[in-house]
Formats: structure tokens, sequence, C-alpha cells
């Protein structure tokens, strides 16, 4: 539970009979990809959540990113970027193979890294936003 506060917006979803308040997607995907850099170190769980989302092509929220990160959109996915490019690929896996199928493993380890630096140069010059 947190008690920032940075414009997030929720819907209220059926489950099992009970109206349950949940942060809208759009929402959630930016959190994520503020996440990426927002922690001490970079995840793979959280290339593989923007890579899952991107390629859904799932809408941003600009202005929870540029709010969390104090820089404007743009930017911040480039600095996303020259991060990813710089993780070794041998890290891809951490925190994820137990997890995953052998497909899936292969995916992570081959072309994860190459797809989401592709993904967010797209999201940096044509943003998808809510």
């Amino acid at each position: 539970i947190s008690n920032r506060d940075f414009g997030d917006h929720y819907e209220v979803r059926n489950y099992l009979g009970i109206p349950v308040k949940i942060m809208q997607l759009s929402d959630m995907f930016s959190h994520k990809l503020c996440a990426l850099l927002d922690r001490n170190v970079l995840t793979s769980r959280d290339i593989f959540d923007c890579h899952f989302l991107m390629q859904k092509r799932t809408p941003l929220n600009k202005e929870i990113v540029e709010k969390r990160m104090n820089t404007d959109l743009p930017d911040y996915l480039q600095r996303c970027i020259d991060t990813i490019e710089k993780m070794n690929e041998k890290r891809m896996l951490s925190g994820l193979g137990d997890l995953m199928d052998e497909e899936t493993k292969r995916f992570v380890k081959t072309r994860l890294k190459q797809d989401t630096i592709a993904l967010l140069r797209m999201y940096r010059e044509f943003p998808i936003l809510n």
C-alpha cells in the first residue's frame, strides 16, 4: 500500500461478486516503467513486464512517468534504453527462469533485451498515451 499521490486513476471491477477498486492498466504500466530505473538494481522481471505491456500496445500515463522520474517522457525512455543496453544478457533469466517454460526461457535469453529496446524506441518516438 502506498500513500504517494501521482494522480493515479482507478476503476471498479467485479471479482466473485465483490466490487474491487483497481488501478487502470495505463497507470500500472507507467509505474512499472518507472520501476525499471527506480529500484536499486535493474531487474529482469521489470524488463519482462514492460516488454509484455508494450507488446500489447498498452497506453502510458505520461504525467505519472514525468512526475515520478522528474524528467520528460522521451528523455526517461532514452535512459531506460541506455540502461538496458548495458545489461549483461547472462543476467536476463535471473529471477525469472523458474517460472517459465523452455520456449519462454529461450526468448528471454535470446530476444528479450533487443525486443524491449526496440519497443522502448517506438514508445519514445510514437508514444501511446491514454
